[in-house]
């Protein structure tokens, strides 16, 4: 091929992956470090500020607190230093708290029925809902965990915006890594009959990385793996065992 014909070629390639509906799908971006699944300090006050909104425990753990922490609380300065979903997690040397994803609330938990494996779907509640999930998976109570962002499909919000936004139904993760989350969006559009999408993502990492979403005919559950949706109780010994190790804390503090 001369270098006119190689010219042409490539030049339609671009005008073809930069058309509308042609263009790929973005996949998944893996993070680690403080941004993602962070430790946070653990005080008397984080914890009366997740009980404002109520905490929660987990049927199968007796060691896991789950909470909210207000975007607009009091002061300033710990909102924006740590809000959305919290974990309260109790180990050999006490408790400490865990966000997943700062400014994001859990909109889904997955827990494995054998093992210590978490898995946590987080996504942007402040003002629109966001345009993205994040997935934080640990097997070891977050001393290490992976942190994916989904971005959300093309075809919500189109030709203009409109609220839409997917809402996980199901996800699972074999022993292999593999894994699917599935979601689904409501739509409803000016001179359009109300309707329902559904889309999968696919992980072959255990989570680290996740494909684009691809279309699906209907709702289907994930394939059968390793975690099961986790159930909230009440939990008012292990808020008051939490209680009490912070009360501690403070007393150390003030000697």
């Amino acid at each position: 091929m001369g270098k006119q014909g190689l010219f042409i070629a490539v030049a339609s390639a671009v005008i073809l992956l930069a058309a509308p509906g042609l263009a790929r799908e973005p996949r998944s971006t893996s993070r680690t470090g403080t941004g993602c699944a962070k430790t946070v300090p653990l005080t008397a006050r984080l914890v009366e500020d997740a009980a404002g909104s109520g905490l929660q425990g987990i049927e199968t753990r007796d060691d896991l607190l789950i909470g909210t922490l207000s975007y607009l609380r009091e002061p300033r300065e710990a909102a924006e230093a740590a809000s959305g979903t919290v974990l309260f997690i109790k180990g050999a040397k006490g408790w400490r708290a865990v966000l997943p994803q700062h400014e994001e609330n859990e909109v889904g938990l997955y827990l494995a029925s054998q093992g210590r494996k978490l898995a946590v779907i987080t996504q942007r509640q402040i003002g629109d809902p966001g345009q993205s999930f994040t997935v934080v998976v640990t097997s070891d109570d977050f001393a290490t965990s992976t942190c994916a962002t989904l971005p959300f499909p093309r075809e919500l919000n189109q030709p203009t915006w409109n609220g839409e936004y997917l809402s996980p139904h199901d996800l699972d993760l074999d022993s292999r890594g593999r894994g699917m989350l599935i979601g689904s969006a409501s739509l409803e559009r000016q001179e359009e009959p109300p309707r329902t999408l559904w889309f999968t993502y696919a992980t072959r990492d255990g989570g680290r990385t996740w494909g684009a979403p691809r279309s699906i005919t209907g709702q289907q559950d994930a394939p059968s793996g390793t975690l099961v949706p986790a159930r909230r109780v009440e939990a008012a010994a292990l808020i008051a065992d939490l209680r009490a190790f912070t009360s501690g804390i403070r007393r150390e503090e003030r000697r």
